[in-house]
């Protein structure tokens, strides 16, 4: 091979190689911002998860104090009424309309069982309502947990590693934000 040829071929091997690290630079960006929202993800899921067990909750409650109480039961189906009646002329589909009394009367049940909560930092975060006897362990307000989690959301977007979800209540159990309940010897 000629000089001019080895020359030209160290030429393209140093632009593939360039090309080569760009390109690789570009995917460990990538990668990182998919590692920043995987995080931020699991912080998501635990808050609706938390929420999700909150309005479990206040359902069963505000159950609870339909069966017992008869004048709630008339109020509430009225309300369920209204709403498959207004969802319907609204609509002028029966889907929605149902959908509409359906959300009504499930409101109305919110609206009765809605308490204030604790939750657990134990192994797995469990809300209870404050008007219980809690079980002995680490019990904080609903609110202050919520808190703490936005911050360790803010976290997961800094590049921090959360680790599983023990990582991630030991984390919690450091916050400064938490609101402890003491209970009642």
């Amino acid at each position: 091979m000629s000089d001019s040829r080895w020359t030209q071929t160290i030429a393209d091997l140093k632009k593939q190689f360039a090309l080569m690290e760009s390109r690789s630079h570009n995917i460990g960006r990538h990668f990182e911002a998919l590692q920043r929202e995987a995080e931020s993800l699991k912080i998501e899921f635990l808050k609706h998860s938390l929420q999700k067990q909150r309005k479990a909750l206040a359902r069963e409650r505000g159950m609870g104090l339909l069966i017992r109480d008869k004048k709630k039961i008339g109020t509430s189906l009225a309300v369920a009424v209204g709403g498959l009646i207004f969802g319907g002329l609204i609509s002028k589909d029966k889907y929605t309309a149902l959908n509409t009394g359906i959300s009504g009367f499930d409101g109305v049940l919110l609206g009765l069982g809605e308490t204030n909560c604790v939750v657990s930092l134990e192994k797995g975060l469990v809300v209870m309502p404050t008007n219980v006897n809690l079980p002995r362990g680490a019990w904080v307000t609903f609110e202050s947990l919520i808190a703490a989690v936005d911050d360790l959301k803010a976290e997961a977007w800094q590049k921090k590693q959360l680790g599983n979800l023990n990582d991630i209540i030991q984390k919690l159990q450091q916050s400064a934000k938490l609101i402890y309940v003491s209970l009642p010897n």
